[in-house]
């Protein structure tokens, strides 16, 4: 569980992430091609299509990222930035993962 202020914290990194990547166009993209496709892709399918995304644009925004991770792992962002790849996208993931603080991160930015 994530505490309520690191969410806090965070937050606004989210905000940037999501418009600099313009996740709105991109979402209601993936909607309409999910309205107009024979095969409906679920909750899920969409849910990974939009990490994909994220992914591929990650190098856009890849120091908030590491804000991100510093807020979550409370550590320096110098810190972070050297630390091992598989320990910041596991840290990203959990932070990710975690319903309560991606439900609220969903309903701050939609």
């Amino acid at each position: 569980m994530i505490s309520s202020d690191k969410v806090f914290d965070m937050l606004p990194m989210v905000v940037e992430l999501y418009d600099k990547l313009d996740l709105d166009t991109y979402r209601k993209k993936l909607a309409k091609e999910n309205e107009v496709n024979e095969v409906k892709k679920d909750a899920n399918d969409l849910g990974i299509e939009m990490f994909k995304y994220v992914l591929k644009n990650s190098g856009k925004v890849k120091d908030i990222f590491f804000d991100i991770v510093a807020i979550f792992e409370e550590k320096k962002l110098e810190e972070v930035k050297k630390q091992s790849f598989a320990k910041t996208i596991s840290t990203i993931k959990e932070i990710f993962t975690d319903k309560e603080a991606a439900s609220f991160f969903k309903s701050a930015i939609l």
